[in-house]
């Protein structure tokens, strides 16, 4: 008894315990959808870096990709309605729905420091991991953990999702009610469902998918890695296979963390590093947790790749082994594209609304393949923009090549505003470059334009005596006109 009450005791000390009931099967992720790790309503941006895509990337009913290249994805890029995009977000309005019906809950809404085991967790409103705190999920292999939460999820910088026990990434999921945020390197699991967008920043790595039904889908330098189908109960993962290496390009000085993601196999996993020496040097050093498969370190000196070997193993003591390539990237070899949008603060309905768009290049090295891109909001129609861009089904793209350090160069957009629906239209401008930007914060730009309700015209006091006497002079015309007939 007294062994009990100390075991209990320790939990609720060290840490918080909680089991919902009752067990869940696995939200219903269409086989089209499955195939995705990342998918957007609007458009998907990679705003700076070398993010790296394991999977499908699509867009529906927007077709705007932006950021691919530099950025890479190992399946296809679908845009569009009528392409598998389309038919993905529909099998995303199902797997929401399905997400959001589920029952028999356990109220969380903070997720520091929290041992979960499988179930159905919910918040009404957001639920938050906060800045390098950690939360456990425990279980086995077919475990099922899915997290309703009512408008927005937070991940703070460094915060990062563990499993322990054989739980997979497939099988998490994460039902949002507005929007996703993972912060700076944080390491997070399982599928997000979100209604409207998805940002991932700096260094953020992803072992799921991060699938929006409305908005966009934001990125920079994230690792990706889709986990494949769910497991069912009673079933076991496929062979471990193989491992994606982490995202391939750091920078001086910046905090590197990203993960080395198992293909299949039976979790737990071991990582290790079989030729540490050839790691880029650091400080503080580069290490491999070998629990997590999180790789994280701070490059210094010298500037060029650096190829090292991987051992990864799982439960069942299948080992796979290969090499990854880390090139680091010198201060002096990146740039800071920057855009500013400007445009008038109202406008009156089907009239032209006219954008300056200021990019700029503040450097230290050139910027090269710099591309703006503009997605137009619903009920505008494209009238104009300056060489060298073009319009296409609402997203304008203007392709500005190489801009030096220093350099910049202003776009001219016209549009015309929406001729019903009076309120706000909200446009921004993103722009990237295939040189490396640790700056991603000035890469968007937002212009807000006030579509005013048509005033009626008001008569002057001498315009209400003249409309007061013409209105006389026609009474009195009636008048007459009856007296002459009599």
């Amino acid at each position: 008894m007294k062994k009990l009450i100390v075991l209990l005791f320790g939990c609720v000390t060290f840490t918080v315990c909680l089991q919902a009931t009752p067990p869940q099967d696995p939200v219903v992720i269409g086989s089209t959808l499955t195939t995705f790790s990342v998918l957007a309503g609007s458009t998907v941006v990679n705003y700076a870096g070398y993010t790296t895509v394991n999977g499908n990337l699509g867009v529906s009913a927007g077709t705007a990709v932006v950021g691919f290249p530099p950025g890479s994805v190992t399946g296809t890029i679908y845009t569009g309605a009528g392409s598998l995009a389309g038919t993905a977000q529909g099998q995303l309005t199902t797997a929401i729905n399905d997400a959001a019906s589920r029952t028999g809950f356990t109220t969380v809404a903070t997720l520091d420091g929290l041992h979960l085991t499988p179930g159905l967790f919910r918040s009404s409103s957001t639920m938050d991991l906060s800045v390098g705190a950690k939360v456990y999920l425990t279980g086995a292999a077919d475990s099922v953990f899915i997290f309703q939460v009512g408008s927005a999820l937070n991940i703070g910088n460094g915060g990062q999702v563990i499993l322990a026990g054989g739980v997979t990434a497939a099988n998490i999921f994460w039902q949002v009610g507005s929007s996703a945020t993972l912060g700076t390197t944080a390491v997070f699991e399982g599928t997000i469902l979100a209604y409207a967008s998805i940002t991932l920043n700096t260094g953020a790595s992803l072992a799921g998918r991060a699938l929006a039904q409305t908005g966009a889908v934001n990125l920079d330098t994230n690792a990706i890695v889709n986990p494949g189908p769910a497991i069912l109960p009673g079933h076991t993962p496929p062979a471990l296979s193989g491992f994606t290496c982490p995202v391939g390009v750091a920078l001086v000085g910046v905090p590197y963390s990203s993960l080395v993601v198992p293909i299949g196999g039976t979790p737990d996993y071991t990582f290790s590093v079989t030729t540490p020496l050839l790691l880029p040097p650091g400080s503080p050093a580069f290490s491999l947790d070998p629990s997590t498969g999180d790789l994280t370190g701070t490059p210094t000196g010298v500037t060029q790749s650096y190829t090292f070997g991987v051992s990864v193993t799982d439960s069942l003591s299948v080992t796979v082994s290969g090499s990854c390539t880390i090139a680091v990237t010198a201060a002096g070899d990146q740039a800071d594209v920057s855009i500013l949008k400007t445009g008038p603060t109202t406008a009156a309905p089907h009239t032209s609304i006219t954008y300056s768009i200021l990019v700029r290049n503040l450097g230290p090295a050139s910027a090269a393949a710099v591309t703006v891109t503009d997605l137009l909001p619903a009920g505008t129609t494209f009238v104009s923009a300056t060489s060298p861009c073009s319009a296409s089904l609402g997203t304008v793209t203007c392709s500005l090549g190489t801009m030096l350090s220093g350099g910049s160069t202003t776009i001219t957009l016209v549009v015309t505003s929406p001729s019903g629906g009076y309120g706000s239209v909200v446009n921004t401008a993103v722009v990237v470059s295939t040189t490396p930007d640790p700056v991603s914060a000035n890469n968007s730009s937002t212009a807000t334009v006030t579509v005013t309700t048509p005033s009626i015209p008001t008569l002057s006091t001498w315009g209400l005596a003249l409309l007061a006497l013409l209105l006389l002079l026609a009474g009195c015309s009636v008048l007459f006109s009856r007296k002459a007939h009599l």
